[in-house]
């Protein structure tokens, strides 16, 4: 056994935090094959995880698919079967190895946000493991078709108003100030342009309306004068 393995070994019941593809691999593997001992050499033989079969190892020790000695247990002899029996099974075995996590959080609690907490406060890990951690058990639940709650999102500030850019908000009031009121005035229709300055570009939809009553004012005036 590798040290890595070793180590891995002494940690107890860590949850896997990856490689996810890895571990996702080796269950198909085990759905092929019938290995007498899982360990890093198979794993590096399959090409399953290169440099990181050690971890792939103790995700399959902690889902109880390997024994200590990496000789597979009754659940791997489950993967193989097919359909609804293939996806209880499977479904079995992810809450038994996640039983804490199952039994201390309800189904709307069963979130990403949720899991995550549950790790750093019960599971007592960092962090960084602890997302790593989560992701890992959130694949495994797709895998095994277990129902993930959605995590609730924080609604959108009332009273929030779109704004609208320079250009848009001067042609509108372009039309407004200059189109409608000439017609309620009677005023003739004059060749009227108001260049798109920098200034101008800058001015809110206010002080756009604003400066065409100004010009609106200074017009009526000269058709007067």
């Amino acid at each position: 056994m590798a040290a890595r393995e070793r180590e891995l070994d002494g940690r107890g019941m860590i949850p896997p935090y990856g490689p996810t593809r890895g571990t996702l691999q080796s269950l198909q593997l085990l759905r092929r094959t019938t290995p007498a001992r899982i360990d890093s050499d198979f794993l590096r033989v399959n090409k399953v995880a290169p440099g990181n079969e050690y971890k792939v190892v103790g995700a399959l020790r902690f889902l109880n698919l390997i024994d200590d000695d990496g000789r597979p247990t009754e659940n791997s002899r489950l993967l193989k079967t097919k359909g609804a029996t293939y996806t209880l099974a499977l479904q079995d075995i992810v809450r038994n190895a996640y039983s804490g996590v199952f039994q201390q959080l309800k189904p709307t609690e069963l979130t990403r946000d949720g899991i995550y907490n549950y790790f750093v406060t019960d599971g007592g890990l960092g962090a960084e493991m602890a997302t790593k951690a989560t992701r890992f058990l959130i694949k495994l639940c797709r895998l095994a078709e277990i129902e993930i709650a959605l995590d609730t999102t924080q609604p959108a500030p009332r009273g929030r108003r779109k704004t609208r850019s320079p250009r848009h908000a001067y042609r509108q009031v372009q039309a407004e100030s200059v189109s409608h009121d000439e017609s309620q005035l009677g005023l003739p229709t004059l060749p009227f342009v108001l260049a798109l300055t920098p200034e101008t570009a800058e001015m809110d939809v206010d002080q756009l309306a604003e400066l065409f009553r100004k010009v609106k004012t200074a017009l009526e005036r000269s058709l007067t004068d």
